[in-house]
Formats: structure tokens, sequence, C-alpha cells
């Protein structure tokens, strides 16, 4: 039995790693693919988002300012 463990240990950590690369890889969409599947109303929703976050702003602006109300 102990032979028989320390023969198959690889195959142990290996298989489950194959497979999970090949259902990820097995997919069929790459980078550019899902890139142009962003659709114009999810691009404004972030941009939008990112704006009302503060994240954007204009060059000029004044940055924005947060207060956080500490409660007990």
């Amino acid at each position: 039995m102990k032979k028989t463990i320390s023969t198959y240990w690889p195959v142990a950590i290996l298989l489950p790693i194959a497979l999970a690369f090949c259902m990820h890889a097995g997919d069929g969409s790459d980078a550019a693919t899902r890139h142009e599947e962003t659709s114009v109303a999810g691009v404004s929703a972030e941009l939008a988002r990112a704006i009302s976050l503060g994240f954007v702003e204009d060059d000029e602006a004044a940055p924005a300012v947060v207060s956080v109300q500490k409660t007990l």
C-alpha cells in the first residue's frame, strides 16, 4: 500500500489542476470577445458610479470630500 501511495500522489495533485485548466480553456471566450460583449449601458453605469464615488473629476475641480460619522 505504501508503494502505491508514493507512486500515484502526483496524479492526485495534477489531475484536478488539469481538469480545472481544461474547463477554463474550454469555455471558448477570450479576452477580446468578453471585451466586445460589454454593453454601452454597462460602461455608462460604471462611469456614473466612478464619478459619484469621486474617482473621476476635472483637473481644476476640488477633490471630493466624504464625511464619515462615527457611531458607537
